[in-house]
């Protein structure tokens, strides 16, 4: 019997899980930090995926001792935004990524992608074949406070119709991993873009998506 029969729903995060964003992430907020005098370490990027953009703009301002105003957040924020549009025009999906989401669907599991992604950012960098796929998005600008808090989670568990104990959560970085656990799930956690260090708080680490579908 595999893991899907213990779950009614699948909770994907996007960036890291089934894009390969994260370095065009780091690059764009590195390459914005650097236009407006703010040094961003971009281990500490890696580290904060799925927190919502305005959170982590405030935080690396504040972390060089800047004022953090309102438009001084906004800029670095939208110039960030900028650059990621630059240099993600064509993401590559990680190996795995459509069949694994069939393989939930296959199962009767339902499925939810739960991102710290913008919806605006989403719709140009999903591709349309596997958004179609998600009976539920939750998108970072669509909840009031993102990973690591656990609303994110507990937004899709409540719009799929099933309780946060029975979803299973894949995510790929500690916030995500937090997120979900608070909610309530269990999580598995990717090695795609951390060490397992940063990982130890999800209930269980895999390599990639083909181990994820080989254990439903």
């Amino acid at each position: 019997m595999g893991l899907a029969a213990s779950f009614q729903a699948v909770l994907f995060d996007m960036d890291g899980v089934l894009l390969d964003t994260m370095s065009a992430h780091a690059q764009a907020w590195t390459r914005a930090g650097a236009e407006l005098g703010v040094e961003i370490d971009e281990m500490e990027i890696y580290r904060r995926e799925g927190e919502k953009g305005e959170v982590s703009a405030r935080d690396f301002i504040k972390a060089v001792g800047m004022m953090t105003t309102r438009a001084r957040v906004r800029t670095l924020l939208e110039t960030k935004e900028r650059a990621f549009a630059e240099m993600a025009r064509a993401p590559k999906l990680f190996p795995g990524a459509v069949e694994a989401v069939d393989a939930c669907r296959e199962r009767g599991l339902k499925t939810a992608l739960v991102t710290g992604t913008s919806r605006g950012e989403l719709t140009q960098i999903l591709p349309a074949e596997l958004a179609e796929r998600f009976d539920v998005v939750i998108c970072g600008d669509e909840v009031l406070r993102g990973k690591p808090n656990p609303e994110p989670f507990l937004a899709a568990a409540m719009s799929l119709g099933v309780k946060p104990q029975v979803c299973l959560a894949v995510e790929n970085a500690p916030y995500g991993i937090r997120s979900a656990k608070t909610a309530g799930c269990m999580v598995i956690a990717l090695r795609s873009t951390l060490a397992d260090d940063d990982l130890a708080e999800a209930d269980q680490l895999l390599d990639d998506l083909a181990a994820l579908i080989a254990l439903l």
